[in-house]
């Protein structure tokens, strides 16, 4: 069985849309998980109102995006996780069964990775794009890869856990990233499907800016402390903290940017304490994933 999780959080509309999408799926079994991050807004009485069929779970207060996943496929009862970010729409009435044929067809395969459209069905979700391919070569082709988005994915449930599942200290950006690694370090694998699609409406949160000034400069920093082998770790945070520099000096966010040096440096003795350095072998199935390999 496949278990759909959603959070949400202040998106009554786009919810209630993605449900009736959910419900109109065809030839899966399923059921459906929707995790209400403390939303200010009547999200939880739409939900029951609308769809009382749901599992309807409600934090007690806030916890971002990678806690109320992880509470969601906690309470999952299928072997197939379905996540799907609550400002989607899923047109496709066969993705859930079109998921388990890729899960038959690929037994050895831990997650899937969906193909993110705009709201016109035909243009690429560029910004989402983290695959380390290029989307105008790779777009429209399965290949094996090192990355997935939140947005929409499916993962077999016990590997999911068995890899950690996503990185609650993160809060929000950069733990699919991580669980990527975790996935990888098992020896798993994440393949890109492009016949798994979804719309995606980019419904943005008030926080956006503090996605681009805060969150990510941190996460890049915990990240690469939590999961990156000595002098990789460097290589990979050097770079990047001296472009989130400038671009803070440019765009005039230099105190955000210190306000998210300062909270990594409070949470990096955290990370610290649990670090496991990616594997060697790990290090090399990245490098070599840079390459488009196929299935």
């Amino acid at each position: 069985m496949i278990s759909v999780v959603i959070p949400s959080y202040n998106r009554r509309d786009c919810v209630l849309a993605l449900l009736a999408d959910v419900y109109a799926q065809e030839g899966a079994d399923f059921e459906v998980i929707v995790v209400d991050d403390r939303s200010p807004d009547d999200s939880v009485e739409a939900i029951r109102r609308e769809y009382p069929q749901v599992t309807l779970l409600v934090n007690e207060k806030n916890g971002g995006p990678a806690v109320t996943r992880n509470r969601g496929i906690r309470a999952a009862k299928g072997d197939i996780i379905v996540g799907l970010d609550s400002d989607v729409t899923v047109p496709d009435r066969h993705v859930l069964a079109n998921v388990e044929k890729r899960f038959r067809a690929h037994p050895t395969v831990t997650g899937l990775a969906f193909r993110l459209y705009k709201p016109d069905g035909k243009s690429e979700d560029t910004p989402r794009w983290w695959h380390p391919v290029p989307i105008g070569q790779y777009a429209d082709k399965s290949f094996l890869t090192s990355y997935f988005s939140g947005t929409a994915y499916a993962f077999r449930r016990e590997e999911l856990i068995e890899a950690g599942m996503y990185p609650e200290i993160l809060y929000m950006h950069y733990e699919e990233v991580e669980l990527a690694f975790r996935i990888l370090d098992k020896g798993g694998s994440i393949l890109h499907c492009p016949e798994l699609s979804v719309l995606h409406h980019a419904n943005e949160v008030s926080r956006r800016s503090e996605v681009s000034v805060f969150y990510k400069p941190r996460n890049q920093v915990l990240v690469a402390v939590a999961c990156l082998p000595g002098f990789k770790a460097l290589q990979y945070a050097i770079p990047r903290m001296v472009f989130q520099f400038i671009t803070a000096c440019r765009r005039g966010h230099v105190k955000d940017f210190m306000r998210a040096m300062k909270s990594a440096s409070q949470l990096i003795p955290r990370r610290l304490e649990k670090r496991e350095p990616l594997r060697s072998e790990t290090m090399k199935r990245i490098g070599a994933l840079k390459h488009g390999l196929a299935p």
